[in-house]
């Protein structure tokens, strides 16, 4: 959908800015619901689905992944060509939290503020699943053969026959929280 497609329609669709934190309190179309696209899985209660709606970002390429996401999801949607960078070229305001007239800002993620721990974790595991990924490509294995695989993953890393048996066996009911797979 087009700025002035949007701006015309306005009153009928409801609009999705899928920015990062910073770029929303810098500028956002009024009355624009913000729910930045990590958080659109779990926010999806919050959209009526009664009503279209039109996802927005910068310049449009997050927001047709998100209009996407939530067409698969069984919304109307739409996305706003060129983002709100083509909105403000079209001559169309934005405004800021407080009411006051809006600018385009550079996107910037918000800071990871999860415990040191849990960011360890989570890019171990996806370093396992992408070695898993890239060892077994597109076959289905089976679990044994994922665990054979984990195993001797660890052997190659340097730990003993008995010290990978022994990590195995401890992930068939462990819990995950504060665990390192490297050991640490």
């Amino acid at each position: 959908m087009t700025p002035t497609e949007l701006a015309r329609r306005r009153a009928d669709v409801q609009v999705v800015d899928v920015r990062w934190p910073n770029e929303w309190e810098a500028g956002h179309i009024e009355g624009s619901l913000h729910v930045p696209a990590d958080e659109l899985d779990d926010r999806l209660d919050e959209l009526d689905r009664d009503r279209p709606l039109v996802a927005v970002c910068r310049t449009g390429s997050r927001s047709a992944s998100a209009a996407e996401q939530l067409r698969a999801d069984g919304f109307e949607a739409d996305n706003l060509d060129g983002g709100v960078l083509a909105w403000v070229d079209a001559g169309l305001p934005l405004t800021t939290p407080a009411g006051d007239p809006g600018t385009v800002a550079e996107p910037e993620e918000p800071a990871d503020d999860r415990p040191e721990h849990l960011r360890r974790l989570q890019d171990e595991l996806l370093g396992v699943l992408m070695a898993v990924q890239a060892h077994f490509g597109d076959t289905e294995p089976t679990d044994e053969e994922v665990r054979a695989f984990l195993r001797q993953r660890l052997v190659d890393q340097g730990r003993s026959p008995e010290e990978a048996d022994e990590f195995m066996a401890a992930l068939d009911g462990a819990s995950l929280d504060g665990a390192s797979l490297d050991g640490d």
